[in-house]
This record gives C-alpha cells, sequence and structure tokens, in this order.
C-alpha cells in the first residue's frame, strides 16, 4: 500500500476502490453487490481503507445503510484504524492528522447527502488517428526534426488516455518512416531484459520514461486539435499498444491553452527529455521491435 497523506483518500488503496466502485456503478452493477465483493477477500493491512473508501461510495451515491454506518463509526471510535498505522510505523503527527480526518469523516456521512450521486453512461469508444503505432513529427526548438511514436492509447468521446516513446532522431529534413525504423527509442529500459530481468520476456516491452498525457472529462477531438499543432502524422508501425507498464512526465492538456502557447509547452518537454536521454537508447532498432510486436499480435489473435 503506498500512503501519501492522512485523509480519507491519501492512499493507493482507497483511491483504488474508489475507482473500481464507480467504474462498476456507472455500467449498472448494484452499489451493495459491488461493496460485499470488494470486501469478500480483504488484506489485514488494508481492510479500513477499503472499508472507509466503500462507505463514502455508497454515501456518495445514497445508498449508505445503518448497519454499515454503525461499523465503520465502531471502527473509528475504537481507533482500530490508528492503532493499525502506528503497527505499520505511523509517526503522532501522521496519527494526529488521520484522527482528525476520521472524526470529520465519520460526521460528513453520518448525515445523508441531498443530492446523491447518479450513474454516469460509461465513455463511448471513439476512433482517432493517433492510434497506437501512430509516427508524429514535430520540430525541436532548434528546427531540426524528431519523431515519436504513439502507445498505450485508449481513446473514448469524453476523456484520453495517451502516452508516447520518444526516438533519437535528430535531423535538419523531415524523416520518412524508413528514417524512423532504422531508428533507436532513448529509453534504456525499453525492450531490455537487463532492466526487466524480474519480469518474463513477453513484459520486455514495458519502460519507465516516457512522454504521457491523460485527459480527464476532455473529448478525444479537442486532445486531436492540440496534437494537430504539433505533430504530423507520417505513417504507422504496428500496434505497440500493450507495451506501457509505467510512464512518467506529461504534456499539459489540462489548462485551456492557445495552440502556440501549447506547442512551446511540449516542444520544451521533447527538448528536454531528448537532452537528459543522449546516451540512452534500445539495442535494437524500431524496425526490429516491430517485427516483435506484429509477431506477438499475431499470436495473440490465434489464442
Amino acid at each position: 500500500m503506498g500512503t501519501w497523506d492522512a485523509t480519507i483518500f491519501g492512499n493507493d488503496t482507497s483511491l483504488d476502490i474508489k475507482e473500481e466502485f464507480f467504474e462498476r456503478y456507472n455500467q449498472g452493477e448494484d452499489a451493495n453487490t459491488i461493496k460485499n465483493d470488494l470486501t469478500s477477500d480483504l488484506y489485514d493491512d488494508d481492510i479500513y481503507d477499503v472499508l472507509f473508501a466503500l462507505a463514502h461510495c455508497l454515501w456518495e451515491v445514497g445508498q449508505l445503510d445503518d448497519e454499515f454506518l454503525l461499523e465503520i463509526k465502531e471502527i473509528i471510535l475504537n481507533k482500530e484504524d490508528l492503532e493499525l498505522a502506528q503497527e505499520l510505523g505511523a509517526d503522532s503527527e501522521f496519527l494526529e492528522q488521520r484522527s482528525e480526518n476520521l472524526e470529520k469523516f465519520l460526521e460528513k456521512i453520518s448525515v445523508k447527502k441531498e443530492k446523491p450521486k447518479k450513474r454516469i453512461a460509461p465513455p463511448v469508444p471513439v476512433e482517432s488517428k493517433y492510434r497506437n503505432g501512430a509516427v508524429m513529427l514535430f520540430q525541436y526548438e532548434d528546427g531540426m526534426y524528431g519523431a515519436l511514436i504513439a502507445v498505450d492509447g485508449a481513446f473514448f468521446d469524453r476523456e484520453t488516455y495517451y502516452a508516447y516513446l520518444q526516438t533519437d532522431i535528430k535531423m535538419t529534413r523531415k524523416p520518412t518512416m524508413e528514417d524512423v525504423r532504422s531508428a533507436r527509442i532513448l529509453d534504456p529500459s525499453f525492450h531490455s531484459a537487463e532492466y526487466n530481468s524480474f519480469r518474463d520476456s513477453k513484459y520486455y516491452y514495458s519502460f519507465v520514461n516516457c512522454i504521457s498525457g491523460y485527459l480527464k472529462s476532455t473529448a478525444t477531438k479537442k486532445f486531436e486539435k492540440y496534437n494537430d499543432s504539433v505533430f504530423e502524422i507520417i505513417g504507422y508501425l504496428s500496434d505497440w499498444g500493450s507495451c506501457c507498464s509505467a510512464a512518467s512526465g506529461g504534456f499539459d492538456y489540462y489548462k485551456q491553452k492557445s495552440s502556440d502557447e501549447f506547442k512551446i509547452s511540449v516542444v520544451k518537454e521533447l527538448n528536454k527529455r531528448f537532452d537528459e536521454k543522449l546516451n540512452t537508447r534500445t539495442k535494437l532498432i524500431i524496425d526490429e521491435i516491430d517485427k516483435e510486436f506484429i509477431l506477438s499480435n499475431t499470436r495473440k489473435g490465434l489464442e
């Protein structure tokens, strides 16, 4: 369990429970069925984070019953959560903050919510030209051309998940697909048994350093307009979508920006990453990696 602060949702477990609860609830599942399912196999270290998160979710949708509320109340009044936190190494400052947050939390959920949250229709998948495998050209701050590969994308009407791999291309003329296929990825851990030796070989496509972005409540069409101001798609590799296991860094799609402002921020980020990764790149060229993806995707289709 990862913990950042003493709030109810200041840890990985609570956030995961909240996300799963509303994902399933919005798809039409009964709230208490979800609760019973998520509490059927609890681990000792996570038990209170799970219960508190579910209590909050049920309160949000107006379905927190008296029995479960009483269970939560007894846990808080008996300081069971605080005792567990102390056993796990929490310091006095954390415990004090946690105690205050739990009191406020109990006070909040003890009063029925006046306007319970309604179900929200799940996002609708849409097509995007920036699909996995898209090769995108852009220009660095000095005017030279670079190239990215789109990976791990999921496109919907109201939100978009997206990530990029940055290649080591930097040239004065516009690169071609052949140039890209002969290039390498600016990340030594991508497709590397050395960096992923603890995993099965099928996970060698995972990587640590990429450019990523997540657009919550932002339509894919809007996302494409931003990207069109910076990138030119010159072709497609095979589907590299399943290679993303982790990502760091990102383009700032969240704030309203003009196309020029967006372009400046993107190019600055890519310039910084290129300079940081000058001597770190994959051993295999992109064409060799792409052929392995084609083989892997073919096998998946036959299973």
